[in-house]
């Protein structure tokens, strides 16, 4: 049960723990309430003096038990507080290793696909790949042959006896 404001200024003024202009409004609650400050004040001396004098404190059977308890209860209060381990995957390791693996992505990248020199297509803005080249006819051949220090890519069809020049290769 918490007690009320007037019991914790009953207590502070009874201890002298209330300051000067703090004590008069107290004093006069008091009297507001039906007290009397003095004989309030003598009261709780009487009860103090008596107290002081008439009670004993129990001795503890089992001191060291308590004792033990005490200062376990002491270290657990001094001690800081430990960081929880998030473990392995903390949020400056996730980081870190998705920066090294990108890293390690682009370095691959630059040396396996995007490191060859100038591709025919720099060089010559009219070259062609041939992927496919065959004939229905049986008797004939077709094969390609590029000239890599000419660029230039001929069409060689072998079989044939006579082939007219507005013919257009399809």
């Amino acid at each position: 049960m918490k007690p009320s404001d007037f019991e914790d200024n009953f207590t502070a003024w009874l201890d002298g723990r209330l300051d000067k202009d703090k004590s008069i409004a107290f004093e006069r609650e008091m009297l507001a309430r039906g007290f009397d400050p003095a004989a309030e004040r003598e009261a709780a001396e009487k009860m103090s003096i008596l107290l002081y004098r008439h009670s004993a404190a129990p001795e503890l059977s089992n001191a060291d038990f308590f004792q033990h308890q005490l200062l376990h209860r002491m270290e657990l209060a001094d001690r800081k507080p430990e960081r929880a381990s998030a473990g392995w995957w903390s949020f400056p390791r996730i980081a870190w290793a998705s920066a090294l693996s990108l890293l390690i992505a682009g370095s691959l990248f630059a040396v396996f696909i995007a490191g060859g020199g100038p591709t025919q297509q720099d060089l010559s803005p009219y070259f062609a790949t041939i992927v496919d080249a065959r004939t229905s006819e049986p008797g004939l051949s077709v094969d390609t042959i590029y000239d890599e220090h000419n660029p230039v890519t001929v069409v060689w069809i072998g079989g044939l006896d006579y082939m007219a020049g507005d013919i257009v290769a399809q």
